[in-house]
C-alpha cells in the first residue's frame, strides 16, 4: 500500500477543486505517455492502471508474437513470448507487465510533468465553466490594486478586470475594499479564464435586493424591471405573487432598513421601489412615481406613451432634473415616453402660470380700465355689474377702499372703517341713522357738484341704495 500516493491524490482534489475520476485519469495517462516513450511502443499497445485501494500503479504492454527476430519494440520473437506464455503462438498478442520501477528517472520526470500539466488545463477548464455559469450573476471580490483606469480583482481562485466603462462614476476603489460585482463576461485563454466585472449593470441592483429581501428568493414577490442610472438613481419594479403581501413594502422594510443596504453598498445611489401592473398606462403612472401625472395618452402603433400634466408645476417634476424621471421610466416601462401640458397636447400654447386669471374668470387686464376713468367704471364694482361678493382680488381692477367711495360723493362711506378693512371686496353701503348724526354728514354741501355719473341726492338727505345692491 502506497498511504503517501493516496494522500497526495486526494490533497490534489481539495486543492484544485478535481473529482476524483478526473485525478485518475490524469495519473493513468501520465502513466501511459511515460512508459511509450520509454519503452518505444505505439500508445495503443500501453495501458496503465491506478489501483484504488493500495495505490499502486501497474502498466501493461502488449506485443505482437512473430518468427524470428523482431523488427519494432511492438513485436517479440516466440521463444520469447513462450517464456511467458507456453501457448503463445505466431501472430498472436502477449500482454505483459512492467513494473514502474523499471521504466527509470526519465519516465518519472515524464509522468510529473504532465501530470501538472493536465492539473492546470483541468483547473483552467473548471474554473472557465464555474464562472461562466455565473455571467450575468452578482459575486463578492476584494480589490487587489489599481493599474490605471482598470481595477483589479481578487475572486478568490481568479482574477478580475474592472475596466472604466463598467464602473460607477465618481466612486473610489481602495485595496483591500470589499466590492459586490456582476461577471459581465468570461473567456477562456491559455492562462485561464478572463473575467470581466462590472459595477454599473442593472443586473447588480437586482442581486443586492435578492440579497436583503427574503421574499424574492422564496418566490412570493418578483423584481419585473430595473432601470438604472449608475451612481445617481434606480427605478426598481416589483410584483407580489400573493396578495397578502406588499411588494413594495417587502423591498423598502421596516424603516427602510433593507432598501437603504442596498443604497450603502451602492455608495448612496437612490432607490425608487414602484408597483409593476400588466396595463402600461398604470405602470407609467407607477413608473414615474413620486411625481403623478393627470392622464396618460398611449399610441400602440408607435409604441409612445404620453404623461400629461395639469400645471407647469407638475411638468417639471414628471420630467425630473435633467430629465432623469423621465428617462428611467421609459427604460422601466419599455415604452418611449413624453411629458407634456394639456395645451401642448392639443397644439396650443404652453399653459397659463399661477396667477394670470382671477378666481372669477376674469382676466387681470381687464381691471385696468378702471385706471383709466372709463365712465363704465366710475362708480364701485357694484355699479359696474359685477356683485360685491363676487370674490375679485385687489389687484383685478382699481377697487373702491383704493380712494374711489362706494356711491360719488358720499365721503362719510368712503371713510367707514367697517369697510375699508375688507381687502379684496367690494365695500358696502352702510344706511346712514338720525341716532349717530351720520346722515347730516352723509348729504353733500349746497354749493358742491355731484360726480359726472353720480345720481344726485334726494331732498331729504338719506342715500340713495346702489343700482348693484342684493335685496
Amino acid at each position: 500500500m502506497r498511504p503517501d500516493i493516496i494522500e497526495a491524490l486526494q490533497q490534489l482534489e481539495r486543492g484544485k477543486r478535481m473529482s476524483h475520476s478526473a485525478v485518475k485519469e490524469i495519473l493513468e495517462t501520465a502513466l501511459v505517455t511515460a512508459a511509450r516513450k520509454v519503452l518505444g511502443v505505439a500508445p495503443e499497445r500501453v495501458e496503465a492502471t491506478y489501483d484504488e485501494a493500495t495505490g499502486g500503479m501497474t502498466v501493461f504492454v502488449s506485443k505482437l508474437v512473430v518468427e524470428g527476430k523482431p523488427a519494432s519494440p511492438d513485436e517479440m520473437s516466440l521463444v520469447e513470448a513462450r517464456r511467458t506464455d507456453p501457448e503463445a503462438a505466431v501472430g498472436g498478442e502477449v500482454r505483459l507487465q512492467m513494473p514502474t520501477a523499471d521504466l527509470g528517472r526519465i519516465a518519472a520526470q515524464t509522468a510529473k510533468h504532465i501530470v501538472l500539466q493536465r492539473v492546470r488545463e483541468t483547473e483552467r477548464e473548471s474554473l472557465f465553466g464555474e464562472f461562466k455559469d455565473k455571467i450575468g450573476k452578482a459575486v463578492t471580490s476584494l480589490v487587489k490594486q489599481r493599474r490605471g483606469k482598470l481595477v483589479i480583482l481578487d475572486l478568490g481562485d481568479v482574477e478580475a478586470v474592472l475596466p472604466g466603462n463598467e464602473q460607477i462614476p465618481k466612486e473610489d476603489y481602495r485595496p483591500g475594499e470589499h466590492l459586490k460585482v456582476v461577471v459581465a463576461e468570461v473567456t477562456n485563454t491559455s492562462r485561464g479564464p478572463h473575467i470581466i466585472a462590472s459595477r454599473n449593470r442593472p443586473e447588480l441592483v437586482k442581486h443586492l435586493f435578492e440579497q436583503e429581501v427574503p421574499e424574492l428568493t422564496q418566490g412570493v414577490i418578483e423584481i419585473k424591471a430595473v432601470a438604472r442610472e449608475p451612481g445617481s438613481r434606480s427605478k426598481v419594479a416589483v410584483l407580489s405573487h400573493d396578495r397578502n403581501v406588499d411588494p413594495v413594502g417587502a423591498c423598502i422594510g421596516m424603516k427602510g432598513m433593507r432598501v437603504q443596504a442596498v443604497v450603502q453598498e451602492l455608495h448612496g445611489e437612490k432607490m425608487d421601489v414602484v408597483l409593476y401592473n400588466e396595463d402600461p398606462e398604470t405602470f407609467l403612472i407607477n413608473a414615474l412615481s413620486p411625481a403623478r401625472p393627470s392622464r396618460v395618452v398611449k399610441d400602440d402603433e408607435k409604441k409612445t406613451m404620453i404623461a400629461v400634466a395639469a400645471d407647469h408645476n407638475q411638468l417639471v417634476h414628471l420630467i425630473g432634473r435633467g430629465g432623469q424621471n423621465a428617462r428611467l421610466a421609459s427604460k422601466l416601462t419599455g415604452w418611449k415616453v413624453e411629458i407634456m401640458t394639456e395645451a401642448e397636447l392639443h397644439g396650443g400654447t404652453a399653459a397659463p402660470s399661477t396667477g394670470e386669471a382671477t378666481e372669477g374668470g376674469v382676466p387681470a387686464e381687464a381691471g385696468a380700465q378702471a385706471e383709466a376713468g372709463s365712465p363704465a367704471d366710475a362708480g364701485s364694482p357694484a355699479d359696474a355689474g359685477s356683485p360685491a361678493d363676487a370674490g375679485a382680488p385687489a389687484d383685478a381692477g382699481a377697487p373702491a377702499d383704493a380712494g374711489a367711495p362706494a356711491d360719488a360723493g358720499a365721503p362719510a362711506d368712503a371713510g367707514a372703517p367697517a369697510d375699508a378693512g375688507a381687502p379684496g371686496e367690494a365695500p358696502t353701503e352702510t344706511p346712514a341713522t338720525s341716532d349717530t348724526g351720520a346722515a347730516a354728514d352723509a348729504a353733500p354741501p349746497a354749493d358742491t357738484a355731484p360726480a359726472a355719473g353720480s345720481p344726485e341726492p334726494p331732498a331729504d338727505g338719506t342715500t340713495p341704495p346702489d343700482s348693484g345692491e342684493k335685496a
